[in-house]
């Protein structure tokens, strides 16, 4: 400890001794940001070695722990003038000359015009307080340093500290012009997979050692001295930071040696894994990822079809969508690495694909910033509109096989409820068409010579229609139209034409089969939702949506679940994923949490408060009340009401009736209990299922 710090350690003692303000901030302040309420302490922060407390409470973060002060603070303190930007969010700190753009949620902040990552999620909030004033709440690390202070933690007083006097002379800091290793963190990107990010004040340079029985990582940092800023508990001179999280166990940090100067990391790993550390831009920085190498990519046969094989060392999480204006299908492989370099093209002509570009991606909107990514690019030849690939794993490798576009020979779109097939034939010519309700499957027979290919695909998924198969026989083609639903249908065409037509419509005699219900778990990944009581929202959402859903195709109802494991899934993808599949329900489960008051229990169902495109209020009202109705007569629970909401994005967005039921409360302790009781929760789902029964019997 440096002589500044034994100083400002006993001023601080004498401080909270002598002075009666101080003792009379120990009460808890409730505050809300990001959609959820915190308890916190509210604490000064200690300026040269003065303890200050401002007039809007500055506290630390109850999850990620670092310290939030008002950005008036800066104003009062530092003699800085701030800018306020409503539209953005954004606010301009101008101090002695430099210029600071900060942004609401943003990992990023902008010194001087240069972007700057914020590192472990340490983003400025905007908080609303129990008085319901709300005030923009920035980082104190973030904006001090980037103002050119020095910034730490007191751990005997457990109080953020600044020193605004950088003079060596005045505040005796031995580590001045030396290597600092300000930060370590574990966070993670877009994956549940945990990554540790190093900060320092300079340019990095490190070595790393693997060692086994057990399994570790060690990484050394050279030149470099420890001064930790976040609240890490050390022990014996090692700082220790439990994770247990796969695949690493314990995170444990010391100043190795002083001459020369090393920091050690020890990475204590539940088994051996591969692993990427990259510099941010400014090289002060370090993440250290473990990652999935991405080997090579060769076009094979793959059972008689033409494929993509990118061969891996594992089996990664994958995302897909199309991308237009050119017409592309991307392939993102998280956590992965590229071997061989960043970037590769190859001319591969397979099917409708012209060309592969792939690379190292450097993550935009779509991830966080430290994610390691290795992104497929397909172009498409001109004139497909609608291409599809299937996706499969076989030994590590992924294969990617185009599926035959049907799109030049069948034409399909929608009128209102009606959904349009045409088969467009070389020549006039005569057809049979068979459909077997009890499958949802219509085959429509022609001979073969009157239709250009050989075989085909569509995928439809719009709700009534699964898909289109074109398969030929000897002199028969067969196109197969697998239905969601029994449909009714009507032939537009003659007995004998050169544009088979058909127009498809739901059919009114209603079965489970014909019916979807989308089901939602809320939160999920690196969003936990409330946490009290030991219990995690996402992990009671997701166990009883797992038993809805079980129960529902048991009863032969047709299901789509937005998530089925403990990832993050945006909220407007979640009404995206009902609305593609053109569901009758879509049911969002969660449960809710009061800290004010932790005797609230009880079942509440939220719904959207007007009337939306496709359905009117009344509806997703009816569904409100018979859901709750059920749920208090199956439980037992409190009634707290049906709620109507405006701005709740999934039970806005969704196209069809739609409501959010709010299980019971994680603040009340006997309610806890029962949420995490397997018994309660299969009397949770019997209920839910009831009123989705009483509603389809009703509407």
């Amino acid at each position: 400890m440096n002589k500044w710090k034994i100083a400002l350690s006993f001023l601080l003692i004498f401080t909270f001794l002598a002075t009666p303000a101080l003792a009379a901030n120990n009460d808890k302040i409730t505050v809300s940001m990001d959609g959820k309420s915190y308890s916190v302490k509210e604490i000064p922060v200690v300026i040269d070695g003065q303890a200050i407390y401002s007039d809007i409470p500055t506290f630390i973060h109850p999850v990620l722990d670092y310290t939030l002060v008002p950005i008036r603070f800066l104003v009062e303190r530092y003699g800085a003038e701030v800018n306020w930007d409503q539209k953005t969010k954004t606010a301009t700190v101008l101090h002695e000359g430099k210029e600071i753009k900060i942004t609401i949620n943003s990992e990023y902040i902008y010194v001087d015009g240069e972007k700057r990552d914020i590192v472990g999620g340490t983003t400025p909030k905007l908080v609303t307080f129990s008085n319901k004033e709300s005030r923009t709440m920035v980082p104190l690390r973030v904006v001090s340093e980037a103002l050119g202070f020095e910034v730490g933690w007191d751990r005997v007083n457990r109080l953020p500290y600044i020193n605004t006097n950088r003079s060596e002379e005045e505040n005796g800091n031995e580590n001045i012009n030396k290597k600092v290793i300000s930060n370590v963190i574990v966070g993670k990107g877009s994956t549940n997979i945990p990554k540790i990010t190093i900060a320092g004040n300079e340019e990095l340079n490190y070595t790393t050692t693997v060692l086994k029985d057990p399994n570790r990582l060690v990484i050394d940092l050279e030149d470099a001295v420890l001064d930790l800023k976040d609240n890490i508990s050390f022990e014996g001179g090692v700082g220790k930071i439990e994770v247990n999280s796969y695949p690493i166990e314990q995170v444990s940090i010391s100043q190795f040696s002083s001459s020369p100067d090393m920091v050690r990391i020890v990475v204590n790993l539940m088994e051996e894994r591969d692993f990427d550390i990259f510099s941010s831009d400014d090289g002060k920085s370090l993440t250290l990822s473990f990652v999935n190498r991405v080997k090579g990519i060769e076009s094979q046969l793959v059972d008689g079809k033409e494929a993509l094989i990118i061969h891996s060392a594992e089996k990664p999480e994958v995302k897909t969508f199309n991308l237009f204006n050119p017409t592309r299908i991307v392939i993102d492989l998280l956590d992965s690495s590229l071997e061989g370099g960043t970037y590769f093209s190859y001319d591969y002509n397979i099917g409708f694909i012209k060309g592969i570009r792939v690379s190292q991606f450097k993550p935009d909107g779509l991830y966080k910033a430290e994610d390691r990514i290795v992104r497929l690019v397909l172009d498409i030849k001109e004139g497909i509109s609608d291409p599809n690939v299937s996706i499969d794993w076989r030994d590590n490798n992924l294969i990617v096989i185009p599926q035959t576009s049907l799109g030049e020979v069948i034409d399909y779109f929608t009128d209102g409820k009606d959904r349009l097939v045409t088969i467009n034939a070389k020549e006039k010519t005569g057809y049979d068409i068979e459909y077997a309700r009890e499958d949802n499957i219509m085959i429509i027979t022609m001979p073969s010579k009157v239709l250009d290919i050989e075989e085909g695909y569509m995928n439809i998924g719009d709700g009534l229609i699964n898909d289109i198969t074109l398969s030929k026989e000897d002199l028969l083609a067969k196109i197969t139209i697998k239905f969601r639903r029994g449909v009714e249908y009507r032939i537009l065409s003659d007995e004998i034409d050169e544009k088979i037509s058909l127009s498809f419509n739901r059919a009114e005699s209603v079965k489970p089969s014909d019916r979807i219900i989308v089901i939602d778990p809320g939160h999920g990944g690196s969003d936990p939702g409330a946490v009290h009581n030991g219990t995690k929202e996402k992990d009671v959402n997701l166990k009883v949506s797992l038993k809805l859903n079980d129960r529902l195709c048991e009863l032969g109802y047709n299901t789509i679940m937005t998530r089925d494991s403990d990832i993050s899934v945006e909220r407007k993808e979640r009404a995206m994923i009902a609305n593609y599949h053109n569901a009758d329900l879509f049911i969002s489960i969660h449960s809710n949490s009061y800290t004010a008051s932790p005797n609230v229990s009880g079942i509440q169902v939220l719904y959207h408060a007007h009337d939306k495109a496709k359905v009117k209020k009344e509806e997703t009202v009816a569904l409100a009340k018979i859901m709750l109705e059920e749920l208090v007569k199956g439980t037992g629970a409190a009634d707290k009401g049906i709620i109507p909401r405006e701005r709740t994005v999934v039970i806005r967005d969704t196209e069809m009736p739609s409501v959010l039921i709010e299980l019971g409360f994680l603040t009340n302790e006997k309610e806890a209990q029962l949420l995490n009781d397997d018994e309660y929760q299969n009397i949770l789902v019997e209920s839910i299922i009831k009123g989705i029964e009483k509603y389809f019997d009703l509407y």
